[in-house]
């Protein structure tokens, strides 16, 4: 028998490796998700990072508790809190900025013609760089089309 055994399909983690370590690594692995999916789903990206530290910190104090360590705990509570921030922040701005970007999405619908869209976006866009404290013509000078 070779000393990978235990490794079947069934996802166990190699014969001598502690379950510390395998934590840790999860916390990484679950940090890094939560990163990536923080940018284009956000409240996925929040759910992976509250779970990214939960299972990172868990890893810290059973490594400590048996002197050992746990590889990735840090990184995955450091990718974890990342995309944690970016997902909150995500959601803030979109309920700070939620009338009008509701506004403009139900002008955009009504809306038969292209000059009528120009209209909308002329409207809805300052309104959105005045709330948002930005130079004037910065929604369209970085080409958002919401």
């Amino acid at each position: 028998m070779s000393d990978r055994q235990g490794q079947g399909s069934g996802g166990a983690a190699p014969a001598g490796q502690p379950p510390v370590e395998r934590t840790g690594m999860r916390a990484l692995w679950l940090g890094g998700l939560a990163l990536l999916t923080a940018f284009f789903f956000f409240p996925l990206g929040f759910a992976l990072g509250i779970a990214s530290l939960v299972v990172g910190i868990k890893a810290q104090r059973l490594a400590r508790r048996a002197s050992g360590v746990a590889p990735g705990a840090t990184a995955g509570i450091v990718l974890g809190s990342i995309g944690l921030a970016v997902s909150l922040l995500a959601v803030v701005s979109a309920a700070y900025l939620a009338p009008e970007v509701g506004g403009y999405q139900k002008c955009v619908n009504g809306s038969n013609t292209i000059a009528d869209k120009d209209a909308c976006r002329e409207h809805y866009y300052p309104k959105m760089d005045r709330k948002l404290h930005l130079p004037k013509g910065t929604m369209e000078d970085f080409g958002f089309d919401l």
